[in-house]
């Protein structure tokens, strides 16, 4: 319920609270034990293939498998890529290494989790530079693809940030984003982006795969939280990622009356 009314009426001020968390993070993490801070993406039926990966690559298999998710609609040939808010650099770095773009870039607001990913990531073609989503400083008509992965709803302005994306996308470039919003704001988060002026190419409500993975990675998020976070602050970091703080254990993952949807737009 707090967290539903800072993001009503108090938008600046929850933004500006989640980037302390997300700094908090970057700052208190110093290896690969907590590379993803997405919800993460399950199949919903038993017979679709599990996705492979690398053995190294299982302790983050259901956030691993949002980004594949996202990815997975286009074709990476000769791409050259920017993510927006790429955090600490799990999924550029899965992207590069399993769609093998030509290049990709990782920016970022936080100086602390782009100094983590340069100096954890080492891969040709991959970069990470800090900026601003709502102020992107690249040229015209610079990328293939644009991917945003649960960020896009901490943004004052997401005007400026649909703007920006709009205008760094080459001709044909394709927009990869996904995100949640309350039920309530759902259409007219659907109306602002279709003023964007992109083509859409394909959306999808995957509330059910978000929770489903939620639940099947209940235990590791617990451990994560215990291992990373000081006592005193757990139960903050419990509700930030779908769990009841006073009982992460036993009640069922929630987003909080929220809907998860992820989008394919073109540019025309």
């Amino acid at each position: 319920m707090l967290n539903k009314m800072l993001f009503h009426q108090f938008p600046k001020f929850k933004s500006w609270l989640t980037r302390i968390q997300y700094e908090f993070v970057s700052t208190m993490v110093k290896d690969h034990g907590a590379v993803f801070m997405n919800f993460g993406y399950a199949p919903r039926h038993s017979d679709v293939e599990p996705l492979e990966l690398h053995p190294e690559d299982e302790y983050h298999r259901y956030p691993l498998q949002l980004y594949h998710h996202v990815a997975k609609h286009i074709g990476w040939n000769n791409v050259e890529a920017l993510e927006v808010s790429s955090g600490r650099g799990g999924g550029a770095h899965f992207i590069m290494r399993h769609f093998k773009p030509k290049s990709y870039t990782g920016v970022d607001f936080s100086t602390r989790a782009i100094e983590f990913c340069r100096k954890h990531y080492k891969a040709e073609g991959l970069h990470f530079q800090h900026g601003n989503a709502e102020a992107l400083n690249f040229p015209d008509n610079s990328f293939d693809v644009v991917v945003n992965v649960e960020a896009s709803l901490y943004y004052p302005n997401i005007s400026k940030f649909f703007a920006h994306v709009k205008r760094v996308l080459k001709p044909n470039g394709y927009f990869l984003y996904t995100d949640l919003r309350y039920q309530e704001k759902v259409e007219a988060w659907h109306k602002q982006l279709k003023e964007i002026g992109l083509k859409l190419v394909q959306s999808e409500d995957i509330t059910d795969n978000v929770l489903k993975a939620l639940e099947l990675d209940r235990e590791q998020r617990i451990r994560l939280i215990k291992t990373y976070s000081p006592k005193i602050l757990q139960k903050i970091f419990y509700e930030f990622i779908g769990l009841d703080p006073n009982a992460p254990a036993e009640n069922l993952p929630h987003l909080d009356n929220r809907r998860y949807w992820y989008f394919v737009l073109q540019k025309a």
